[in-house]
């Protein structure tokens, strides 16, 4: 595995890269809270059953007997508070493949450095030096200072915690891009609109949902676009669409040939972002 500042790169035994993002610091301290306030409540729990039965045991007794069964029933309590805090992280990161309820909230998961799931010693020893990271304040140090934000957990165990993947659903797969407007207002009617149809609508789309491209080279490509679709219209050579700026004129094609064809279908158009105007330097550009 190579590792980036904020990706880990798994080379598999077929050859295949795959890339995982890192958690960041802030992202895990946010789910090792969510985690902290659940283990609050067990270690309440068990602090409650071994006061009570050990205040049940003290008085049956008197003098030496009553407070040996408290210092007794202190060493219990802690070492009950150690082993839950170990085994509740353990436990909960084995049965969900990496996950505690705090990193599942927050989409993170625990993996090996070669990009295999962890086994179950693995989720024991890094539960375990929660107890050096915390105490001695090792964790939020090492976390700070390595470039995959691995804890002294992590550097023992060999994982790391990744973002999880987003699931590509067959609704994401065949989405069609968004498209980029600079407004929403679809202008005066266009003439023509009858001699276009579908195909021409979808080679505007394709060209409004290209974002990166230069200045010069959208505007060029915009006119070189619309050349012929003004043809295909059979616009007149002194008609107001003519003067337009060709991205204008594309957008507000779009805009209008779309409500023709494809009636309230307004998914994949962004929200107009800032805009300095048609001559301005267009948001997406890099």
């Amino acid at each position: 595995m190579s590792a980036g500042y904020d990706t880990q790169r798994v080379t598999t035994a077929d050859n295949v890269g795959i890339n995982f993002r890192v958690a960041g610091l802030a992202t895990r301290f946010a789910a090792a809270l969510l985690d902290g306030l659940l283990l609050l409540i067990l270690l309440f729990v068990a602090t409650v059953l071994i006061g009570a039965i050990a205040d049940a045991l003290a008085g049956t007794t008197t003098g030496n007997s009553a407070d040996e069964i408290l210092s007794l029933a202190g060493l219990l309590l802690a070492a009950c508070l150690v082993l839950i805090a170990i085994l509740s992280f353990t436990i909960a990161q084995a049965v969900s493949g990496g996950r505690t309820p705090g990193k599942a909230a927050m989409g993170l998961r625990v993996i090996r450095i070669d990009g295999g799931t962890a086994n179950l010693g693995a989720y024991f020893l890094r539960s375990a030096a929660y107890i050096p990271d915390l105490l001695l304040a090792l964790g939020p140090i090492l976390m700070f200072f390595h470039p995959q934000s691995r804890r002294l957990g992590d550097l023992l165990a060999g994982t790391v915690v990744v973002r999880e993947r987003t699931p590509v659903t067959l609704q994401a797969a065949t989405a069609p891009s968004p498209v980029y407007l600079r407004s929403s207002d679809p202008g005066p009617v266009i003439d023509g609109l009858g001699n276009l149809g579908e195909r021409e609508l979808n080679a505007v789309r394709t060209f409004l949902s290209r974002p990166g491209l230069l200045p010069g080279q959208r505007a060029e490509l915009a006119g070189r676009l619309a050349g012929p679709l003004l043809e295909r219209m059979h616009l007149a050579f002194g008609a107001p669409e003519r003067l337009w700026p060709p991205e204008l004129f594309l957008e507000r094609l779009y805009l209008q040939l779309a409500a023709r064809l494809q009636p309230g279908d307004g998914a994949g158009v962004l929200p107009p972002p800032p805009y300095g105007g048609i001559a301005g330097r267009p948001p997406w550009a890099p």
